[in-house]
């Protein structure tokens, strides 16, 4: 704010702070040592209300002030119903009311926790000829399932080769053969309880503010869109820098071991933090301490496994997943907000 001047009398004062507003000008009245001082909100019009002030003091009797007083609680009105409406539909993460529960939100939880149940949370289920095998459940989802003879054959194939199983078509050789699903399904798998709960409360807080705000549908694309690029990335970059390999294991299936909905709440959290910061019309406000929490768990599951077993988490983590999932969400929610704003339902 700035001072534009002051008025000996309070009367007169008040009635030019509502000449101003009715010109789109914002201002307040203090009360100084008998003198009222006039202040201006928008610095940008500064210089507009110290000329309507020196027109004010030249002749307070104009008939363009009669009304102003009245005029100005009006525009109040209208502002403060304004304000009240948004206050309305802004939703705070953590705090307040949550908005309406969808059903693709609470779907994704229910299948997690099913599907973490029927697989011992990634544990082999079963014996073969003696031989421990995955839950069939556990090999449906996977990034990469092959089967004996196929998966023996792939194996020898790949032990021959300089790249062994970072070859991309042994990375990809369930995709490849028209299984485009398991691009999204790991999504769904799980290791451990701590693994699962994490996932599913942010989950569960970004799913429900982003499939209230702009359907199920949408909704439901964004969570197809990073789980498939996340999990590309995750399952398609060598071993050496943190990818995902496949390996042929004592039941002589040719299978990956990742899982988790985090790539996805990475995205989801992107999305919202993009939106929140560039779309005015979002409504939503994402609280620092939640950008802290998870970009300083992102950094941390970064560190090498050494470090983190210091500290009671030496699990392997998919950082691949983490990272690319955030960047597309980010992108995303960039994107909607600056270039093409993402229209609610």
């Amino acid at each position: 704010m700035r001072l534009i001047g002051e008025l000996e009398d309070d009367q007169q004062a008040n009635l030019f702070s509502a000449f101003l507003l009715t010109k789109g000008i914002a201002s307040q009245v203090d009360q100084v040592d008998g003198k009222s001082e006039i202040w201006v909100k928008d610095e940008d019009r500064f210089k507009e209300a110290v000329s309507e002030l020196d027109l004010f003091v030249a002749n307070p009797a104009d008939s363009k002030y009669e009304n102003a007083v009245q005029q100005a609680k009006i525009i109040s009105r209208a502002e403060e119903k304004k304000r009240q409406k948004i206050q309305r539909n802004l939703v705070h993460v953590g705090a307040g009311k949550i908005p309406r529960r969808r059903p693709l939100t609470i779907g994704l939880i229910v299948a997690c926790v099913v599907v973490g149940l029927l697989t011992g949370f990634g544990e082999k289920v079963g014996h073969e000829n003696g031989v421990a095998v995955d839950h069939p459940v556990y090999q449906a989802l996977q990034f990469v399932s092959v089967n004996p003879p196929l998966s023996k054959k792939i194996a020898l194939a790949a032990q021959n080769t300089e790249n062994g199983y970072d070859q991309l078509s042994v990375r990809f050789a369930s995709i490849s053969r028209g299984e485009i699903w398991r691009l999204v399904t790991t999504i769904f798998i799980h290791y451990g309880i701590f693994h699962i709960v994490f996932n599913m409360i942010w989950l569960f807080q970004f799913g429900t503010e982003i499939e209230h705000r702009y359907g199920t549908w949408k909704f439901g694309l964004l969570v197809l869109l990073v789980a498939a690029i996340s999990s590309s990335f995750q399952c398609g970059v060598p071993d050496s820098i943190g990818g995902s390999q496949p390996g042929l294991y004592e039941s002589y299936v040719l299978i990956t071991r990742v899982g988790g909905m985090s790539g996805v709440v990475y995205g989801l959290f992107g999305f919202i933090w993009m939106k929140s910061t560039y779309d005015r019309s979002f409504g939503y406000q994402l609280p620092q301490s939640t950008v802290v929490i998870l970009v300083g768990w992102l950094f941390f599951c970064m560190l090498p496994t050494e470090i983190r077993e210091n500290v009671g988490f030496g699990s392997s983590v998919a950082n691949w997943a983490h990272g690319i999932g955030l960047l597309v969400g980010m992108a995303i929610g960039y994107w909607t907000a600056i270039a093409k704003p993402m229209k609610g339902r």
